[in-house]
């Protein structure tokens, strides 16, 4: 299927106006409109990510076109997940520590919002 059908189909299946994708994936209803149309088919990564989980499709559904519907919610980490991810294991990570790596990944995701201002 053509990636701008596949787009308006989940959308309008979904009940998503081009504003509401718009503005979940941070751009203009216009841009959404010309995904849809096929004027814009280089989008960039974070986008696709983004429209991805806004119309529940896996984001290799926006890059080929064959649609990957996502039926199982994501699963929820914990923190001892993230721990292990970030420190190669738990062990021995205090509560501190893991306050600090989240501060300061907040700080850098203000930061981001920051730039697109």
């Amino acid at each position: 299927m053509d990636i701008g059908k596949l787009i308006n189909k989940r959308r309008t299946e979904l009940k998503l106006t081009l504003e509401d994708v718009g503005n979940a994936v941070g751009v203009s209803k216009s841009t959404v409109k010309k995904w849809e149309d096929g004027f814009i088919s280089n989008m960039k990564r974070d986008k696709i990510a983004e429209l991805a989980k806004v119309l529940k499709l896996n984001p290799v559904s926006l890059i080929t076109g064959e649609e990957i519907i996502e039926k199982f919610p994501a699963k929820k980490i914990s923190d001892d997940d993230i721990k292990f991810a970030l420190f190669n294991g738990s062990e021995g990570v205090t509560d501190e520590m893991y306050d600090e790596v989240k501060q300061f990944a907040e700080m850098v995701k203000m930061r981001e919002q920051l730039k697109k201002r």
